[in-house]
């Protein structure tokens, strides 16, 4: 009788041993479950947040790439028509030009053999008066020449100017407006990660109610069974 309850004793306490691991296992591979899935979920929704923003963007850039290619359309029209023009203006100076060249060359020739027949000293006078003249209005044209450049260069470099403080000022605010676009996602994402933590967690608890709730109602019948069996066990 001893031996046999000894041995029922071993038999028992190995089951309740098995059984405990069992739910301990149970218990790991729902927590896991658990775990595991937050992770997921939120390497999910970050790999979801990135691809929104790449679609975002190459939306954007392929609209300013369809604007730019009309831009380069007629960027390439008003180069045709300027070309045009330009060849059609240095066509018509070409002529004027040689027109003009010829005659000149026609009048030195004449004046030339005009000047052989007179005085040599003469000549060299009228030719140093017209030399002096020619050297003034060169002068004169030398100084607008450099107005002119002084000018043109003061307009481009005010507006070189104005461009660049622009230039830093839109630079700074493209930083400020990519550094608080990455605040925001990553705020976005701690508050989803703290949000589902905080459910996640108490979702691990609700399980372990639910479990226990569900081991309860499977254990109290049983229970009452094994009761019903021992009374009649005593009754006998």
């Amino acid at each position: 009788m001893s031996s046999s309850l000894d041995q029922l004793k071993v038999q028992h306490e190995q089951l309740r041993l098995e059984k405990r691991a069992i739910d301990r296992e149970t218990e790991d591979t729902r927590t896991k479950t658990i775990e595991d899935k937050r992770a997921a979920e939120a390497e999910i929704e970050k790999l979801q947040l990135d691809l929104d923003s790449m679609k975002e963007e190459t939306a954007e850039l392929i609209q300013k790439n369809k604007s730019l290619e009309g831009k380069v359309v007629g960027l390439k029209e008003e180069h045709a028509e300027k070309k045009k023009k330009q060849e059609e203006d240095y066509d018509n100076q070409r002529r004027s030009k040689q027109k003009l060249q010829f005659q000149e060359a026609k009048l030195c020739t004449k004046k030339v053999n005009i000047e052989k027949k007179c005085d040599p000293v003469q000549v060299h006078k009228l030719q140093i008066e017209e030399l002096k003249k020619e050297v003034e209005f060169n002068k004169n044209e030398r100084e607008e020449v450099r107005k002119i450049y002084e000018t043109e260069m003061n307009k481009l470099d005010n507006v070189m100017a104005k461009l660049k403080f622009q230039k830093k000022t839109w630079e700074k605010k493209l930083q400020a407006a990519r550094e608080e676009l990455l605040k925001l996602n990553a705020n976005c994402i701690n508050i989803r990660e703290s949000s589902r933590k905080e459910l996640y967690d108490k979702d691990l608890l609700l399980q372990r109610l639910v479990l226990d709730t569900n081991r309860c109602q499977k254990s109290i019948p049983e229970l009452e069974a094994s009761m019903a069996v021992l009374e009649s066990m005593i009754k006998e």
